[in-house]
């Protein structure tokens, strides 16, 4: 809930899948409410197309539009929410069609949710649920998924059966957070951490192109579940950055970045991460530490020039202008050993015109070695004189 989401959102759309009974609705709303956000529970069962997509008119000049469901207003005035679809396979197929810009994008009809709505939704599994479907692969891969949900155990159950003096709903005993000061804290370190985690599953889809994109068969067991795409990698660096922040140990870090991507996959990068010792990109572009490329270990410098140039990219990146001259130089290093290697490095910051100011009339001395080192390539690549 408190990972930053694409286009400037609040968290990463998750699902949860479990037997009936286990608590996943209660223990969603619980870990909401302590996180001091508002619960709005949509029961997916219940509700039909115009529910997620809402009542289509004719305005005054003869455009279509439409009026938003009534969960959208009451998630409009408490934007600090989480929006809980719970039962999420019960919806029928036309239903599901209309989840699919809510869950990525959080627009509703013609409206856009405010940015720090979250989304959540829990399932049991298909042979479980009343009247039950697949979710369609362009839904599901919307989602992390967490298929093994593990029910509170009867110690957990035991105490709350003894602490809620009946109610179900009581919040006595919970300790509620400040959800703006969380989402402050996270991006004080957002930066750095999304660049090492990016540099991390950049050099690794390099090495295994074969896992970008692993699409199961529609009707294969585990279709509706985890699989790679452009999409999810995406989401799973996210995962992995917000792992880093919130102190995750190895383990649930690589549930949370399976949940997007698969165990298959995530056991994959996570072999290559052990083998990896990279520098916090940060320190090194800042000069506190020192990196020496190896000719036996060229995906380390390949994860360490991802990382570093996902540090200097964003318009808003802290330091661009000092770290963005300090990679130009490793990169003049590297490149007599490993031009290949640093290519791709060299065509982002140049597509995005970072370091490449003059000063006093003249560039960088280590950009413009490796522009006349690569004039051919970015000729090719239309980047010169851009």
């Amino acid at each position: 809930m408190f990972t930053p989401g694409p286009k400037g959102l609040w968290s990463l759309p998750m699902r949860i899948i479990g037997g009936p009974g286990t608590a996943k609705s209660d223990m969603v709303t619980q870990v909401a409410i302590r996180a001091g956000l508002h619960v709005k529970v949509v029961l997916a069962s219940l509700r039909e197309p115009t529910d997620f997509l809402g009542m289509q008119f004719a305005g005054s000049d003869g455009q279509m539009l439409y009026s938003p469901p009534d969960w959208v207003a009451e998630v409009s005035q408490i934007p600090y929410s989480v929006v809980f679809f719970d039962e999420i396979n019960t919806c029928a197929p036309a239903t599901q069609a209309a989840l699919l810009r809510i869950v990525l994008d959080r627009v509703v009809g013609d409206v856009k949710l405010p940015k720090t709505v979250r989304i959540v939704a829990a399932q049991n599994s298909v042979e479980d649920a009343a009247g039950g479907y697949d979710l369609a692969p362009s839904l599901a891969n919307r989602f992390g998924t967490l298929s093994d949900w593990r029910a509170p155990d009867v110690d957990a159950w035991v105490a709350w059966l003894l602490g809620s003096g009946g109610d179900s709903d009581s919040l006595q005993g919970l300790k509620i957070s400040d959800p703006v000061a969380e989402e402050r804290r996270v991006m004080e370190s957002w930066h750095a951490e999304y660049a090492r985690a990016a540099g991390t599953v950049a050099a690794f889809v390099v090495r295994k192109p074969a896992l970008i994109h692993q699409q199961p068969v529609a009707s294969a067991p585990g279709a509706s579940s985890s699989w790679p795409s452009r999409r999810t990698w995406a989401m799973a660096t996210r995962a992995m950055a917000a792992s880093k922040i919130h102190g995750l140990g190895d383990e649930e870090t690589d549930r949370y970045v399976g949940s997007f991507v698969g165990t298959a996959a995530v056991v994959e990068l996570r072999s290559f991460i052990t083998k990896l010792d990279l520098p916090d990109p940060a320190d090194l572009l800042d000069g506190r530490i020192q990196f020496k490329h190896s000719d036996t270990r060229m995906d380390v410098t390949m994860s360490v020039l991802s990382a570093c140039s996902a540090l200097v990219v964003p318009s808003d990146a802290p330091r661009r202008v000092e770290r963005s001259r300090c990679l130009w130089e490793i990169l003049r290093e590297v490149m007599p050993k490993a031009s290949d290697v640093a290519w791709p490095t060299v065509k982002l910051l140049c597509s995005r015109g970072v370091g490449l100011e003059k000063d006093g009339g003249v560039f960088d001395k280590n950009a413009e070695a490796v522009l006349t080192r690569y004039k051919p390539m970015l000729a090719a690549a239309g980047l010169l004189g851009s």
